[in-house]
């Protein structure tokens, strides 16, 4: 396939993206009022090799207190972390340490907390990605009742693939793809007249003033009034008129990623807004169902983003009806011999033909395939690297249409390359 193919074919995928346009508009402005409360800045990320000690300092900028947070951060590459301070312990995958209360610690609102850790380096190094999610904030641990740590790297990767044709989560990305929601932005396709983008920036509001580098803090009242339409209509707003009038929107996205002194703060709230509105809501609807795999999980996560979550929920409800559970009993496995396999497979199906019957959705089809072939390995655990060298047509009879994704290889604990061959198979 050439780059132009692959280019066109990403930009035609991106018109099934979920930009929060299933989603009720009531859900989302309290979604938003949560999320204005809960925000965090990280003040201090220092680790000083030869004393093997790490330190961050976290403050509370929310407007409630953060209960029993959760701190996550990526080591260098062979480092190990250590040593648990009280009230602490920890778990690693890969790079990945995540440490979390073995008693209860509230961090008041406008207060600070000073975290200390240690690791078998003594080169010093900054802590990459570093996390901090509390339960009251809306969020959840990274693992939890939902995914671990490398799980979730992996999921995300995967759907990123159908998003942006890379692993790699493209926090810069913002573009008018003319599907009537305004502008679609950042990792999880936030739209400006869907409700979802207008929280990334209240989020980021709540971290950066304007005078402190917040480049789309002068975009807030036009935000504000394409919001508001779409609150009172329920309706995708298509105008960037408000926002054009104000600057160049798309740029000053971009920049607000691609600037080293606001990025980390840009990709907090965007990791924070698609948790809040997309994985956590439906790592519990998975828990409602009594869907324990992490293939599944990460399957209900990509039609989460995709469809929406409630155009996700819609899916399982039709294939909770095909398994004979018109009734939708939960929990649905284990329910007159339904099993996770054949539940996932079901869904799947539903989830394909929704995609196959509409003129521009039908060029994510392949999407669906990539969570058929691995139910059919078994990998349930995400546990074996995987691609997606699958297209519907190969899991299925019906001639679909090939949508042209660049083929990935996805590791474990999340880490990714591109393979120099493959075949396509369902196998």
């Amino acid at each position: 396939m050439t780059g132009f193919r692959t280019w066109m074919t990403v930009g035609l995928v991106a018109l099934a993206t979920g930009c929060g346009a299933a989603e009720d508009a009531t859900a989302l402005a309290e979604a938003a009022q949560a999320l204005g409360a809960c925000t965090h800045s990280v003040t201090t990320n220092t680790y000083n090799g030869p004393d093997y000690w790490g330190t961050l300092v976290f403050k509370n900028t929310g407007t409630v207190a953060i209960a029993n947070p959760v701190i996550a951060l990526d080591v260098p590459s062979g480092v190990t972390c250590d040593d648990d301070q009280p009230g602490w312990t920890h778990t690693q995958s890969g790079r990945t340490c995540t440490f979390t209360r073995t008693s209860s610690l509230t961090v008041a609102v406008s207060a600070s907390y000073t975290f200390n850790y240690s690791t078998n380096s003594n080169v010093s190094f900054t802590a990459a990605n570093v996390k901090v999610q509390s339960d009251s904030c809306g969020g959840t641990s990274p693992g939890g009742s939902g995914l671990t740590a490398s799980q979730k790297k992996v999921a995300e990767g995967l759907t990123s693939i159908w998003e942006n044709d890379t692993p790699t989560l493209d926090y810069a990305y913002s573009e008018n793809i003319q599907d009537g929601r305004g502008y679609t932005n950042g990792r999880a396709g936030f739209c400006t007249g869907t409700g979802d983008a207008i929280q990334v920036v209240q989020c980021y509001r709540a971290l950066r003033t304007e005078g402190n580098g917040n480049r789309l803090a002068k975009y807030w009242n036009a935000l504000t009034v394409i919001n508001n339409r779409f609150l009172s209509t329920g309706q995708s707003q298509a105008s960037t008129a408000e926002l054009d009038a104000v600057g160049n929107w798309r740029a000053d996205w971009a920049a607000s990623f691609n600037t080293a002194a606001t990025q980390a703060d840009f990709k907090q709230c965007q990791d924070q807004v698609s948790d809040a509105l997309y994985y956590t809501p439906t790592m519990t609807e998975a828990a409602k169902w009594g869907l324990t795999q992490a293939l599944t999980k990460a399957a209900l996560y990509d039609a989460s983003i995709n469809h929406g979550f409630d155009g996700m929920k819609a899916i399982i409800r039709q294939a909770n009806t095909a398994l004979g559970n018109s009734g939708q009993v939960a929990p649905v496995i284990g329910y007159n011999g339904i099993t996770e396999s054949a539940w996932l497979q079901k869904f799947l199906e539903k989830r394909r033909d929704i995609l196959a019957s509409d003129s521009t959705w039908v060029e994510a089809v392949d999407r669906v395939a990539a969570y058929e072939k691995q139910r059919r390995r078994g990998n349930w655990d995400l546990g074996t690297a995987l691609r997606n060298d699958v297209r519907a047509r190969d899991c299925w009879t019906t001639a679909y249409p090939a949508s042209g994704y660049t083929v990935r290889n996805i590791n474990p604990d999340g880490t990714w390359s591109t393979p120099s061959s493959y075949t396509y198979s369902c196998n």
